[in-house]
């Protein structure tokens, strides 16, 4: 069914292409976590200042719950978004920022567990253009799923 020309969604499948994105960001980063895991020293930097000093720490096990909860909370927010809508639900708005909230955490959580590999004794550092590129990462999939959806409209 049509209100003014815009094809309504049933709210169950917009809920499951809004968190997907989510999904796919905790699978991206569980698999990075699995590829850096033997590198990890007994605690790795999941915090780090504006110059890129690293200045909080927690076990890599711990570290992954966090990232993984992140991932949840955003879900849950952009679950939130979507059911507070008005009129017809299209959900194209929601899922395109859902992708690109979701790549951009999911590249900075790789970066920040690169970042703590092999440190043979020093300091994570994170450079701060790093910051920059999660954004373009972000928007580049926020972009394209806006202009996907926006196509099969």
């Amino acid at each position: 069914m049509t209100t003014k020309g815009v094809p309504r969604t049933g709210l169950g499948r917009l809920t499951v292409s809004t968190i997907t994105p989510y999904v796919v960001g905790a699978a991206v980063t569980g698999g990075a976590f699995l590829l850096f895991k033997d590198s990890f020293a007994d605690v790795i930097a999941t915090h780090f200042t504006l110059d890129g000093a690293s200045d909080g720490f927690h076990s890599p096990e711990a570290a992954f719950g966090l990232y993984l909860m992140i991932f949840g909370i955003e879900a849950a927010g952009s679950v939130a978004a979507l059911l507070s809508i008005k009129g017809p639900r299209t959900g194209g708005s929601v899922a395109a920022l859902s992708w690109g909230l979701s790549a951009a955490t999911a590249y900075l959580f790789v970066v920040v567990m690169q970042a703590s590999t092999d440190l043979q004794g020093g300091a994570a550092q994170l450079p701060s253009y790093q910051l920059a590129i999660g954004v373009v990462v972000g928007l580049a999939a926020g972009g394209a799923a806006w202009l996907i959806g926006r196509r099969r409209a």
